[in-house]
């Protein structure tokens, strides 16, 4: 039995100072509330130190802990298992070295505050396109994000990281030259091998003064569905270009509608240029501007929302097809309007340039998904617990449709932060011999599954 008092007494002291331990009434909340930890002591460590004297107290009481940075890792496998969290938002600290263009990063550095750092020294990097997900969960599930057509994905530009393993013990600057196996699994599968306390990345100057055309073009009228999935299929994406496909209740009038926010790196007159195919279709709303990179990610706030319950699944997907993606309304429709609490349901498609990823060999690192061309999420959004069956039911719906009519027979294959809680290791990381050699290294350094709160590599 985990107490406040036990924590207090016997652990305080071997904290740093500023450390706070608290109970249940200071648990954080997260993202998706449907399968979140509900502890009885939540740790906020200050230092790396702290990290590594609660995983070691915890492990001689015999107790789960959870390491929970920006919160918004997506299904947590045993979530009532979990006596304490270790909430690393306060170690948020973000150090630019201008002269070699490196980022270092805490573990609960968010994306927002990592943005804001780089921008401030006319550089970037790439990460992900939510201001509120912590940095180093995203990252450690391969990283993607608008800027990886210029730079490949964040894994491609992480340099080292300090983690604490199953023991409690830290290790500083675990990289390709300390530990090429441990490497090779953390670019991919890290949450699974300890809890990353510190990273270094690589960034990069600005181009056009960090200044880019983005914005919102919907299309209340559901007949052009067909059309925009054809057009953002042919799209020839250069390494300037993203776009996200949403079918969601968009304000003002909240009906349902089809959303789709283009990106171009470069000035409007190009960026209208390169996206001129969805233009012609006729938006109802066009809503384009130019934006610093710092304010890139602000459109995506609402979606960012902490609490709730959201217990969506992805999918990496080869094509949009425009029948399926007709079904798909169809049934979106259907549930938001037999199920009003669930009026904040999601449908988000992401298509992001893949030749500076795909240019990298898939063998040095567990991620194993450089050329899929979408990476897909439905994201039930609703309060009441009641909805939890029927949701689920929706979201597998879902994922049938895009199995059966978007993806390569017989390749289903997943994004480790999109995927839901019974995926296939073999989706996620690819050929059984790639996952016989993430469990090797995984019964290395964590024989127990301690770390198996997210995926089971066992």
């Amino acid at each position: 039995m985990t107490t406040l008092d036990d924590f207090e007494n016997n652990l305080k002291g071997r904290l740093s100072g500023t450390a706070r331990i608290v109970g249940c009434d200071g648990t954080v909340l997260r993202w998706d509330g449907s399968c979140a930890p509900n502890p009885s002591v939540t740790v906020f460590p200050q230092c790396e130190s702290d990290v590594a004297e609660t995983v070691k107290f915890c492990r001689q009481k015999g107790i789960k802990c959870f390491a929970q940075g920006g919160g918004h890792g997506w299904r947590v496998r045993n979530n009532r298992e979990i006596d304490v969290v270790i909430c690393l938002r306060e170690m948020n600290s973000v150090t630019v070295d201008e002269r070699s263009h490196k980022i270092t990063f805490g573990g609960g550095a968010i994306v927002k505050e990592l943005i804001e750092a780089a921008t401030a020294k006319k550089m970037e990097i790439t990460t992900g396109i939510c201001n509120s997900v912590g940095v180093m969960g995203s990252t450690l599930c391969g990283g993607i994000g608008r800027y990886m057509g210029k730079y490949g994905l964040a894994i491609d530009n992480l340099v080292s990281v300090n983690f604490v393993d199953a023991a409690g013990k830290l290790h500083r600057g675990v990289s390709q030259d300390t530990d090429e196996d441990l490497w090779w699994a953390i670019r991919g599968a890290g949450t699974s091998f300890g809890i990353i306390t510190e990273a270094t990345m690589q960034a990069h100057p600005q181009s056009n003064n960090g200044l880019s055309w983005t914005g919102a073009l919907i299309f209340a009228d559901s007949s052009k569905l067909e059309a925009v999935v054809e057009a953002i299929n042919g799209l020839e994406m250069d390494d300037n270009m993203c776009v996200h496909l949403l079918i969601a209740c968009v304000p003002p009038t909240h009906a349902p509608a089809i959303m789709v926010v283009p990106w171009y790196y470069g000035p409007e007159e190009k960026g209208e240029k390169a996206w001129k195919s969805l233009l012609d279709i006729g938006p109802t709303t066009k809503q384009t501007f130019m934006a610093p990179a710092n304010r890139l990610n602000d459109g995506n706030d609402p979606f960012g929302e902490m609490g709730g319950r959201k217990p969506g699944v992805g999918l990496g997907l080869d094509t949009l097809d425009p029948n399926a993606y007709r079904h798909i309304w169809d049934l979106y429709v259907q549930f938001i309007s037999e199920n009003p609490d669930a009026a904040r349901t999601v449908i988000v498609a992401e298509r992001y340039p893949k030749a500076k990823a795909s240019s990298v060999d898939r063998d040095t690192a567990a991620f194993a998904h450089r050329d899929s061309q979408y990476e897909v999420i439905c994201v039930p959004w609703y309060t009441d617990e009641k909805l939890d069956i029927r949701a689920d039911a929706f979201a597998q719906t879902i994922r049938n449709i895009w199995v059966q009519k978007c993806c390569k027979p017989g390749k289903t294959h997943s994004y480790v932060a999109f995927s839901g809680l019974n995926e296939p290791l073999e989706s996620l990381f690819g050929e059984r011999e790639r996952v016989d050699k993430l469990m090797r290294i995984k019964r290395k350094w964590d024989p127990e599954n301690y770390w198996g709160a997210l995926m089971d590599i066992m």
